[in-house]
């Protein structure tokens, strides 16, 4: 299977919406890190504001994929127009990942030894 298919299934997964809202927020298993308050606050500010841009990649691949569908629909799979939605579609689940690895060295920062060495474990288990 073809990267660029790879990533469409991937993104078409992701797109809906309980899980687009899901990867605007801090992951589960920092829930498990005995967080201060100042630490949950900061935490909660940090993804607050990264959660519209990740939510507008989020839609912009999801109109892409349905320009894909479209596309396909109508037969029409030699057309430039697949070329662009394709790469619109894998170019949005990229600054997608990207959004979300800002997200996690920016929270990570506000961790002690201690937690960053407790997330490495559970980070591993759970994603």
């Amino acid at each position: 299977m073809s990267a660029l298919r790879i990533a469409a299934l991937a993104l078409a997964f992701f797109a809906s919406s309980a899980r687009a809202q899901a990867f605007a927020e801090p992951p589960t298993w920092m829930r498990e890190l005995d967080l201060t308050e100042t630490q949950q606050e900061s935490l909660s500010q940090l993804y607050y504001e990264y959660a519209p841009a990740i939510r507008r990649q989020i839609q912009a691949g999801r109109r892409a994929h349905e320009d894909l569908e479209n596309l396909a629909i109508g037969a029409r799979t030699q057309d430039d127009g697949v070329r662009q939605a394709m790469a619109a579609e894998v170019q949005a689940l990229a600054d997608v990942a990207e959004l979300r690895l800002r997200a996690m060295l920016q929270a990570y920062q506000l961790l002690t030894e201690e937690q960053r060495a407790k997330a490495a474990r559970l980070a591993v288990h759970d994603e």
